[in-house]
């Protein structure tokens, strides 16, 4: 395998990394990125390229496209190497280097920082076949096309900051929305729900959870139930959007003796993690007080890159 050698190496090419990436730049630091999908951008880029984001600064309301259109324009601004369709698969010391394993090549990198993420995302599935053969025909895991909703009944599935941008961005286009969520109350940003609760086509149901859907080669309606009354109301919908979570896939990092919390790796005020010369930042990372927000990622980006900076002044 060939090698190639860098001052930064970053995993990971979502907005986190992205930002990373222009500030070793901003540096002057050879720096190579790898990322695992065929295109940067990591899930909004994948998953949600039309979901609207609020909580950038300067951006009132962005897409996720956009805004990986944006971070991009501003890494390419400087010299560097990026490597798409290329997975780490092991991390080891050599000397004073750094050596990843991929998929294709082996990296070496004096100082590597980690923006994975939730490494291989997946929508969490409902994994009832009932439900779940309507992908295709009206549910949707994931969602490229807000145009996909115009004019339909929507039911979207989840409480959570997610399914509240997704209602706010159907809810334009569709004739009727509906937000269940199955705890007493919505987990979403305080704001989201303001101004959902002022839309007249948008209705919010806590403690209801999706129970059975009906139709034949496409959906024509679904049956939700409150979990404390028992109480089954049919609605007629035509769409539905699951949105109830990512199921994470990091288990590699404890593997490259990285310290783990639960899925995240752990790291210190300066995104240190227990090994000498590797940093991390974004929704990969853990420590007393994290804000999973892609603002405080971007933050925790600048950190790490000054660490590695510093790191490499000193080695």
């Amino acid at each position: 395998m060939e090698t190639n050698r860098a001052d930064v190496l970053i995993i990971g090419g979502g907005p986190v990394g992205l930002y990373g990436l222009y500030l070793t730049g901003l540096h002057h630091l050879n720096t190579i990125m790898i990322e695992r999908l065929p295109q940067l951008g990591g899930q909004l880029e994948h998953l949600y390229p039309e979901k609207p984001i609020y909580d950038v600064g300067g951006f009132p309301q962005i897409s996720g496209h956009d805004l990986i259109s944006r971070l991009l324009e501003q890494a390419n601004q400087y010299p560097h190497q990026v490597y798409t369709q290329t997975t780490a698969l092991g991390l080891r010391r050599q000397g004073t280097l750094w050596e990843i394993e991929t998929n294709h090549d082996t990296f070496a990198a004096k100082s590597v920082i980690i923006t994975a993420g939730i490494g291989e995302f997946l929508p969490r599935r409902f994994n009832n076949p009932a439900i779940d053969r309507f992908e295709g025909q009206g549910l949707y895991y994931t969602v490229r096309h807000l145009e996909d909703f115009r004019n339909h009944n929507v039911l979207i599935v989840g409480g959570g900051d997610s399914a509240a941008d997704w209602a706010m961005a159907v809810a334009p286009l569709a004739e009727k929305v509906w937000m269940i969520h199955r705890r007493d109350q919505f987990q979403c940003h305080v704001d989201s729900l303001s101004k959902l609760s002022q839309l007249p086509n948008v209705t919010l149901l806590t403690h209801h959870e999706l129970l059975s859907v009906q139709g034949q080669g496409r959906i024509e309606s679904a049956q939700i139930r409150h979990n404390q009354s028992q109480t089954i109301t049919h609605l007629e919908v035509d769409r539905i959007i699951v949105a109830i979570g990512l199921i994470p896939g990091t288990g590699i990092f404890r593997d490259w003796g990285l310290e783990l919390s639960g899925n995240e790796i752990t790291v210190n005020s300066a995104m240190h993690t227990n090994l000498a010369g590797v940093f991390a930042a974004g929704d990969i990372v853990s420590y007393p007080g994290k804000v999973k927000l892609i603002s405080a990622g971007f933050g925790e980006a600048a950190t790490a890159v000054e660490s590695a900076r510093r790191y490499l002044s000193t080695h």
